[in-house]
């Protein structure tokens, strides 16, 4: 009989890591080099995923940003074990979401429904509330994992199994089976926040399950330079002046980037557009998003400047791109259409 492999899963905030300084993508890739494993077994993604670049756009950013990049450097196999939701044998079918709307349609008409779906977001406000404060890894496991078992319990509770639940028992047992499966004896499951709780009492009936290591919340320059990206890319900050002079001291083009939004959202286009230009004549294919978001702005900023070809060239080489996400591509397709302008500016 084949031993049982063990299995230590991280959980992943999407793009909530750029909200919290001591859980950043950054956090993720070092606990998944803290953990040793064989290889990783990536849940948001389904199987086949890699291999097309598209597969980038996805809302879990540390896979992208960091933890994809440090497996295939270090030759640590990357199994994709996720379920694409469309598709025939996804947990509740190719139309799970829809099932779901149509379902709280039908409770909202009756006064005992709406009394349930009442019960199930008020279990959701302390998930809610742990989310508006700041989270480190450790707060991760001790606080926001407990919490969305207890609103999950109650969910379930409440609304049973099925499409009230977005089938997440069925969800957990069928990736416990695939990654329990591996041909591997130390994997390391990279899955959502929302699915942790379930997918761990799965793998506990297949897998020795070992905690996540612990890590300092301070991981060094690399780990406080990405907090101060991540704070710029929000953009919610109170001095902005101060932000600008600390990103000024960092030399890589995606901190040109973040200063030139910066600029450009309190009114300093010309400025915004130099640092831009300045970016765009270095190496900036890293990270994975910047190359398609740095176009794109660049050709607004040449159009809000008056220079249309030049706009027109940078909204092209967003397209030219073997990948870009969405709202680059979208605004690059808009830019080719009619030029942009200011929100403020008269049209």
């Amino acid at each position: 009989m084949p031993s049982r492999p063990t299995v230590v899963v991280i959980p992943l905030l999407g793009a909530f890591h750029a909200r919290y300084p001591q859980y950043t993508v950054v956090h993720v890739r070092e606990t998944v080099r803290a953990a040793r494993p064989d290889a990783l077994a990536v849940t948001p993604l389904a199987p086949g995923a890699l291999a097309r670049p598209a597969w980038q756009d996805t809302d879990e950013v540390a896979l992208p940003h960091t933890v994809v990049p440090w497996a295939r450097n270090a030759s640590v196999p990357i199994h994709e074990v996720g379920f694409d939701t469309g598709a025939a044998d996804a947990p509740g079918g190719p139309d799970a979401a829809g099932e779901w709307e149509r379902f709280r349609s039908y409770l909202e008409a009756f006064d005992a429904g709406r009394e349930r779906l009442r019960r199930v977001d008020a279990a959701l406000e302390p998930v809610r509330e742990i989310l508006a404060g700041a989270l480190d890894a450790a707060a991760v496991r001790t606080r926001l994992l407990p919490a969305i078992r207890a609103y999950q319990a109650e969910r379930a509770a409440v609304l049973e199994e099925g499409p009230g639940t977005g089938w997440l028992a069925d969800h957990a047992e069928r990736l416990a089976e695939r990654i329990a499966a591996l041909p591997h004896d130390r994997v390391a499951v990279l899955a959502g926040v929302d699915h942790v709780a379930a997918l761990e009492d799965a793998l506990e009936r297949r897998c020795r399950l070992e905690p996540t290591p612990e890590l300092p919340t301070d991981l060094g320059p690399e780990g406080r330079e990405r907090a101060l990206l991540d704070t710029a890319m929000r953009g919610d900050v109170a001095d902005p002046a101060a932000l600008l002079e600390r990103l000024r001291e960092v030399p890589r083009p995606e901190a040109r980037y973040h200063e030139a939004n910066l600029l450009l959202l309190h009114g300093h286009a010309a400025e915004a557009l130099e640092r831009l230009e300045a970016a765009s004549r270095e190496d900036f294919q890293e990270p994975y998003y910047l190359p398609g978001f740095l176009l794109a702005r660049l050709g607004q900023l040449y159009d809000v400047s008056g220079r249309r070809e030049a706009a027109l060239r940078a909204y092209r080489g967003v397209l030219a791109l073997s990948f870009a996400p969405a709202e680059a591509v979208q605004a690059a397709q808009a830019g080719l259409l009619h030029a942009f302008r200011l929100p403020d500016a008269d049209v």
